[in-house]
């Protein structure tokens, strides 16, 4: 049977898919950021009618319209686990419907070989003319089919297809194609905030030309981004591939030409951005998407000389403890790779990590600093005080590395807004931090 063939045969509505793919209590890989929503809703619909139970989904922050509150989505009949949350998993999760699975991105594919998912309902890009479809820029999904019995393809045109290790997949290997028309996922660029733009100074002065990088998302990420436009010969190496990078690799300032690990081009897990930046990786050999199991490997990151890990945190204690993904007991997003780009970049040669953090946090109760002498009740400890290296707010930098905990107060009180900074110094006194 010629493929063609075969395509047609297997393309079906995203209700029939569910009919005839799904059973009872599957375990089903739903991945994440740009999601097959068309099939999702269809699955949910399914179960909300009574038709499927027992089912769980694994995934994270999904991009769609996807709604996890409903009533009818009790216990027995889905539960949704994520590992990284954004507004839907959140939601979710107050309903009850939605759960949330501690683990450093490194660690995806074991996860993912624990859990050996049914089935994965994904987006792919439509069949090239030898029968292979694209999973386009996502690190997590190639574990995600990889372990998966079945896997259900929703057709996305719009997805860029990208040069990875494991993101063609023959539509032999697929065992039912949705047709949707849903578009690929954008998303708008974040615009820095004044601190923001001062974090990312302090921290581009300390990036020599050379660098290998690593950024996360927001505005403070696209500051450091352009903010490197002032250096040379840049490398990238990192879970996610931003539209800085795409700008900065066409205007030729990133040009992986002094990587150690794999050089020549830039090595990442996912992007995420605008239609300008999925034109640039598309079919674009220099940028070569990985599985997150990957990127996020210590021993690659750290393979890299000079690599340089910038991510975000939402409050830090005097002895250095960063809590970045929950506020109190409220789950927010997820340990995600902040952890394993610490590690990686700490134990690189000439190696650097950076913590940016605001000095404040504007809340209902009024104006909080974010450097505080302990974390609030429920805060998750996300990455360990033993192996945080810099840390960046408005008001400067500084080292905690091999600081004993005097040391470390007096260094994160000196980057505090100054309006908290005495109230800090009293209570690290009176704690016995600073004596």
């Amino acid at each position: 049977m010629s493929w063609e063939k075969e395509y047609s045969e297997k393309s079906m509505s995203a209700s029939d898919a569910v009919k005839q793919h799904v059973a009872n209590g599957d375990h089903i890989f739903v991945g994440g950021l740009t999601t097959a929503t068309e099939t999702l809703k269809a699955l949910i619909d399914t179960a909300k009618q009574g038709n499927l139970k027992g089912l769980t989904l694994h995934g994270n922050m999904l991009i769609g319209d996807i709604n996890f509150q409903d009533s009818a989505l009790t216990e027995d009949v889905l539960r949704y686990k994520c590992f990284f949350g954004g507004a839907i998993e959140r939601a979710g999760a107050k309903a009850g419907s939605v759960t949330f699975v501690p683990m450093h991105f490194r660690n995806y594919g074991r996860y993912m070989e624990h859990v050996q998912p049914n089935v994965a309902i994904i987006p792919m890009t439509p069949p090239d003319e030898k029968g292979f479809c694209n999973i386009g820029p996502m690190g997590f999904t190639p574990a995600g089919k990889r372990f998966a019995k079945k896997v259900i393809a929703q057709v996305t045109p719009g997805l860029p297809r990208v040069y990875g290790s494991e993101h063609d997949l023959h539509i032999t290997e697929i065992s039912a194609f949705v047709h949707g028309n849903e578009p690929v996922a954008y998303l708008p660029g974040s615009t820095a905030t004044v601190e923001e733009k001062k974090i990312a100074e302090f921290i581009v002065d300390r990036i020599p030309d050379g660098a290998c990088f690593q950024l996360g998302i927001g505005g403070l990420a696209n500051a450091v981004g352009y903010g490197l436009r002032s250096k040379k010969h840049l490398g990238v190496h990192s879970e996610m591939y931003t539209e800085s990078m795409a700008a900065l690799q066409k205007e030729g300032i990133i040009d992986n030409s002094r990587k150690t690990f794999m050089p020549g081009r830039s090595v990442a897990g996912f992007a995420l951005g605008s239609q300008e930046q999925y034109d640039f990786i598309s079919g674009n050999p220099r940028v070569y998407f990985a599985p997150y199991e990957f990127v996020n490997d210590i021993s690659n990151i750290m393979a890299n000389d000079n690599m340089m890990s910038i991510n975000n945190a939402l409050s830090i204690d005097l002895t250095g403890q960063l809590a970045s993904e929950s506020i109190g007991f409220r789950q927010y997003s997820g340990s995600g790779g902040q952890m394993d780009y610490i590690r990686g970049a700490t134990m690189s040669k000439g190696g650097k990590s950076f913590i940016a953090v605001s000095s404040v946090a504007n809340t209902k109760e009024g104006r909080k600093s974010r450097i505080v002498l302990n974390l609030d009740p429920g805060s998750i400890v996300t990455s360990l005080r033993a192996e945080v290296q810099h840390i960046v707010t408005e008001y400067g930098c500084v080292n905690l590395q091999f600081c004993d905990i005097p040391t470390r107060a007096k260094k994160l009180i000196s980057i505090a807004h100054p309006d908290f900074r005495d109230e800090l110094t009293f209570n690290a006194k009176k704690v016995g931090y600073i004596y």
